[in-house]
């Protein structure tokens, strides 16, 4: 199984488990809820209302997981009156807040994930909602029955917020796999030209140096003979620049490290930033290649150890040293000092006579590597 399938097959279980989690909280909500109300004929109105409410959240649900078409607006709007609903019966009948809040929290969940509706209209609106049909089913306004309706509607946020974050986690996890798949992409097609450029035309004039000689073998051998020497030298050129190419395919570009961890970081929801923007200090080969695994090695850690927004990436040369810094936000608690891969790589910059720490606060994470311009090569 190549990397490809690998990454296909994973993401596709990603998807399988976010999905058959939804629909166990589903489940869950109306074996909850259904259970609660005092009476007979009370259950069978909940229920009723119920079932066609986490119905609908379902299948917004199946819109964002499973790539499903979406339901007509019509039908998520009775849902969330539906849900509404049954807040408002809940403080008519003096209970209400949690687990009444979560029918109206699993709708506003799916209707962020899957309707096409603007995230500024949905949270607000369900907020509002909850807030509304909790003071309502109050049938009063005072003090009490403002705090209990900010209550509701601070249930129905968080439930929605948390279980939404599955959803986001698969999001994330699709976004990531589609710029990998492009990155490698667009390196195939890179290494394929540059391969193609090279080999093509040194083949082509092989041939043709190889079937004049084949002419003039029994005519003029000593021509012949030249033309086979000159069909060797570009033979030797050719794996020459072929093993150059190979070279230059393994070893890490500082430029295109940097390219990659945007674009990466971006794919995640992570506004990036890279100073300088436009030329960029005249760096050795030693020097682009430790520093772009530096880059490589921060980017990994930022999606896997972080919860950053914002990662800043700057270049520059001070004092006869390259200093490249690689700040993030929202760093997870963790031990001081480099760890794991930047450990490796502050071995590797201490031995070229640079140097690499990381300092962290409580709202940033600075990774710092030196290395001097006149490293060996």
């Amino acid at each position: 199984m190549n990397a490809t399938t690998e990454h296909s097959t994973g993401l596709a279980a990603l998807h399988r488990l976010t999905w058959w989690t939804l629909v166990g909280c589903l489940i869950g909500v109306v074996a909850i809820i259904a259970f609660e109300p005092p009476t007979p004929a009370a259950k069978s109105v909940v229920f009723a209302v119920l079932l066609p409410v986490c119905a609908v959240a379902g299948r917004l649900f199946a819109v964002a997981v499973l790539g499903t078409p979406p339901p007509p607006t019509a039908v998520t709007v009775v849902a969330a009156i539906g849900a509404a609903g049954i807040l408002l019966y809940s403080g008519a009948v003096g209970y209400g807040g949690f687990p009444w809040a979560l029918p109206l929290a699993v709708l506003l969940a799916a209707v962020h994930a899957g309707a096409r509706w603007p995230a500024v209209v949905v949270w607000p609106s369900g907020v509002a909602i909850a807030f509304g049909a909790s003071l309502a089913g109050s049938w009063s306004i005072g003090p009490a029955a403002v705090s209990d309706a900010l209550t509701d509607a601070g249930i129905t946020a968080l439930c929605a917020v948390s279980l939404y974050a599955q959803v986001w986690m698969a999001t994330v996890a699709e976004r990531l796999d589609q710029a990998r798949t492009t990155a490698v992409t667009g390196e195939r097609q890179r290494f394929a030209a540059e391969l193609h450029d090279i080999q093509g035309h040194n083949l082509q004039v092989i041939a043709l140096k190889s079937e004049l000689a084949e002419r003039l073998a029994g005519t003029d051998p000593a021509q012949a003979v030249a033309l086979m020497r000159d069909v060797q030298e570009l033979a030797r050129q050719a794996l020459g620049d072929t093993r150059a190419l190979v070279r230059g395919y393994r070893a890490v570009s500082l430029d295109t490290e940097i390219a990659n961890s945007a674009r990466v970081l971006d794919a995640a929801g992570i506004e990036s930033s890279i100073s300088p923007a436009g030329e960029r200090p005249s760096l050795s080969p030693a020097v682009t290649n430790l520093l772009g695994l530096v880059v490589r090695e921060c980017t990994t850690n930022v999606l896997r150890h972080s919860t950053a927004r914002r990662c800043e990436i700057s270049l520059s040369s001070e004092a006869g040293t390259a200093v490249l810094r690689f700040v993030n936000d929202a760093p997870l608690e963790g031990p001081a000092g480099p760890t794991g891969g930047l450990a490796t790589l502050r071995d590797r910059l201490e031995s070229a006579g640079g140097s690499l720490r990381s300092t962290g606060t409580a709202d940033s994470f600075t990774v710092t590597a030196c290395l001097p311009l006149a490293a060996a090569r």
